[in-house]
């Protein structure tokens, strides 16, 4: 590798750094972190309380249903958990909400102002009996803040009311402030089911006889007597009220705005009212901690080594011509920085109608939207990003060493893993490196890029044997297979699913390989060789492969329920299950080897010579064979070459195929036309 090139690659991977670690929120995570610790008021928490020492599972379940990446630790009926700064209000939000959701009057009229009315706009709205109440509106941010420093009398309480029709896209809605009675109406918890309702809406159904079942009773009794209580009336979830709901025999409807993006909000309301009951949280401390440097930089580091564990499985189906690596890293890191072209056009697409926001075309991930959702990732998600790896393999596809098929596949791949470590790097720090996300990166996500970069990769390899190669089929292929790949993910129970296509994924590329391999470096001699013309004999341990290829995906799905117990376990990891895992990575190594040591090739007889491997010898270079068991021997300037394993039927028929060009007898070949011309 040159000077120059490895400037280069050291210039690239710079920018790489300083645009993936603002990549949250534009901040770098661990920098501004806050403590916030807990305690619990339940007298009988530990012993006889329902919680016990479940609850640091309890709370990250719930983070979890939100998105929010925390650090937690119990001991005991305390709580600590780490955050950035810019999420602590939403955390403690969440921490102190029991789980049940209230009925509360509002009091439109109470004379009130927020100490602090920075970004907030003062506003009215005239009542239904002429009345004029005030109000205050501004961001979620905002308005949160507000709410801190409101000091209300016993009797009252403040809360924050999305405004679904101020939002729009990419524009996250505006909240007012709504003031409430303390005193509840009711309370929805026990009893209660929450599900889906009409048109994007959500309904909590009460279970006959349960205390549920009489609060929505008592709702309907007192819209009878009074017919303005529905207006009076609102649903509150911690400190944000959920609107007025409408009522019908035995359920409450709560509304979330018009249009398709009403489900998309009550699918995370959802996620939230059925991430379970917590005991009664107090924050007893809260304070500012160093930068954490040791998690910013693992979250760019374990990306990066994910991705290069990867392309050290993948050179390993091109050993007999292998790329050089400072090309390997050029378009490794141009696949990483391709993520920019491909975020600004799905943000594009995205923000131009909510019929092409794939959070949004889900339907709140309901299977009837699935046929929808599947058109809408491949073409937001899937033609951007393959689209964009592909850019990231051009400088390598021009260069001279991009001179076998083969070439297609491994540079394809190596844009890919370039472009899943950037974007890891920005899921990492988002989760704060949570063990389930790791995993499930490591093990769905990356070999899924890894097998769209090889379906094109493959056409762009065949360009040089292949006078058609239809490289934009093979874009539009991986785009779809990557479009529903990401719709699986994204609907309720498709996940399972979604294992199944990687593994179908796999044979792709296993077979897209094989073909690959059927060609070594292509020159004019090659190209002169008729498709007709060509003889194929599989070999290779197909039985072995197959227990590999097992064994792969049971130690990789094995350690995927590990990483998520480790998330969720009770105490911290233990010598047992450091040494478990690292057992369990070790025999993944060896079923990667074994895949890769195993896998079935065919060995190609033509015109021009003997192909294996990738590995081609014209008739002019090799001098003799000779059958060793269950391979083929032939002795070749520049080394021998080892075809093989076969079957006998297989063996047989390949030995007739070399004596047509080689001869039966040892010494009829033994100096080659190179050779002797090269004594002259």
């Amino acid at each position: 590798m040159s000077r120059r090139a490895r400037a280069l690659v050291v210039f690239l991977a710079l920018v790489l750094f300083a645009l993936s670690s603002t990549a949250c929120a534009g901040r770098i995570v661990g920098t501004q972190d806050v403590e916030l610790t807990y305690e619990a008021d339940d007298p009988a928490f530990g012993g006889a309380s329902p919680y016990g020492r479940d609850l640091r599972a309890m709370v990250l379940r719930r983070f979890m249903a939100d998105s929010i990446g925390a650090d937690v630790t119990q001991e005991g009926k305390r709580l600590r958990i780490v955050v950035d700064e810019a999420l602590a209000a939403w955390v403690d939000e969440l921490v102190t909400w029991p789980g049940s959701v209230l009925v509360l009057e509002t009091d439109p009229m109470f004379a009130g102002a927020p100490r602090d009315e920075a970004g907030l706009v003062a506003k009215t709205e005239t009542l239904e009996d002429g009345r004029v109440s005030r109000y205050w509106e501004g961001s979620r941010v905002d308005v949160t803040r507000a709410l801190d420093q409101w000091i209300v009398d016993r009797d009252h309480r403040v809360v924050a009311e999305p405004m679904w029709a101020t939002a729009g896209g990419a524009t996250a809605p505006r909240y007012r402030t709504r003031v409430v009675w303390s005193r509840p109406l009711g309370e929805l918890y026990e009893g209660v089911h929450v599900g889906w309702g009409e048109g994007g809406t959500l309904r909590l159904r009460a279970e006959k006889g349960t205390p549920a079942d009489e609060v929505v009773t008592a709702a309907r009794e007192r819209q009878t007597a009074r017919p303005g209580a529905a207006r009076a009336e609102i649903l509150v979830r911690g400190r944000t009220s959920l609107g007025h709901p409408s009522w019908s025999t035995d359920s409450a409807y709560v509304t979330f705005g018009a249009g398709i993006e009403a489900y998309a909000r009550a699918q995370d309301e959802k996620q939230l009212l059925v991430s379970g009951r917590l005991p009664i949280l107090r924050r007893v401390d809260a304070v500012g901690l160093p930068p954490n440097t040791g998690l910013a930089t693992a979250c760019f580091v374990v990306p990066v080594l994910l991705s290069l564990a990867w392309l050290v499985f993948v050179r390993r189906f091109d050993r007999a011509h292998p790329e050089p690596m400072w090309l390997v890293l050029t378009t490794f890191v141009l696949g990483a920085l391709s993520t920019i072209p491909a975020g600004i056009a799905e943000l594009a697409l995205a923000t131009a109608t909510p019929w092409l926001d794939p959070r949004v075309v889900t339907f709140g991930g309901q299977l009837f939207a699935f046929p929808l959702a599947v058109v809408v990732f491949t073409i937001v998600v899937g033609l951007s990003e393959e689209g964009a790896k592909m850019l990231g393999a051009t400088f390598a596809m021009r260069r001279p060493e991009f001179d076998e098929p083969v070439d297609g596949i491994v540079y394809g791949i190596v844009s890919s893993l370039g472009f899943a470590a950037a974007e890891n790097i920005r899921y990492f720090a988002m989760t704060r490196l949570a063990a389930p996300i790791v995993v499930a990166r490591c093990f769905m996500s990356v070999p899924a890029h890894m097998f769209f970069g090889a379906i094109w990769g493959y056409a762009l390899g065949a360009r040089l044997v292949e006078k058609r190669p239809r490289v934009l089929l093979f874009l539009l292929l991986a785009a779809l297979g990557h479009g529903l790949f990401d719709a699986l993910l994204s609907t309720d129970g498709g996940g399972v699913l979604a294992i199944f296509l990687n593994v179908a994924l796999a044979s792709v590329f296993v077979s897209l390989v094989r073909r690959s391999l059927r060609h070594g470096v292509v020159d004019d001699a090659v190209r002169r060789v008729r498709p007709d013309e060509r003889k194929l004999f599989r070999v290779g341990r197909p039985g072995l492969f197959f227990l590999s290829s097992l064994a792969l995906h049971v130690l990789a799905f094995g350690i995927v329920v590990l990483g998520g117990w480790y998330q969720l376990a009770r105490h911290r990891p233990n010598a047992t299950f450091v040494v478990g895992s690292s057992v369990m990575l070790a025999l993944l190594a060896v079923a990667a080897f074994g895949i890769s040591a195993t896998l079935p090739l065919d060995v190609v007889v033509d015109g021009y010579g003997v192909t294996f491997g990738g590995a081609a010898r014209s008739w002019s270079r090799i001098r003799r064979f000779e059958v060793k068991g269950d391979h083929v021997v032939l002795d070749c300037e520049g080394g021998p070459i080892l075809l093989g394993p076969g079957s006998p039927d297989v063996i047989e028929s390949l030995v007739a195929a070399l004596r047509e060009h080689v001869g039966t007898r040892v010494g009829e070949r033994t100096a080659t036309l190179e050779s002797v011309a090269a004594r002259d």
